[in-house]
């Protein structure tokens, strides 16, 4: 799994827990509804680190909480690597 999918995956875990739509985590993060629905339905693949950081206040973890899941341990910058071994 790419590591911008498991971000995606554990914010919409956390809502889950916590019952929280899009709409309710725009307004407890700061972060505008459309830019959480495209990262979370993979429309796009990156989010900025701030935001991330709003979206985890929103859902009441830090980001050292959220990244502390063991599945982050395991993920790859697949792009990344593939671009690495190309050159």
């Amino acid at each position: 799994m790419e590591f911008s999918d498991l971000v995606a995956l554990k914010i919409k875990e956390l809502m889950h827990e916590k019952n929280i739509s899009i709409y309710k985590l725009e307004s407890l993060s700061g972060v505008y509804s459309s830019t959480l629905a495209l990262f979370l339905n993979r429309k796009t693949k990156t989010i900025r680190l701030e935001n991330l950081l709003y979206i985890c206040e929103g859902l009441g973890t830090n980001l050292s909480d959220f990244f502390a899941d063991k599945r982050f341990k395991d993920v790859e910058a697949k792009d990344w690597l593939k671009n690495r071994k190309e050159k």
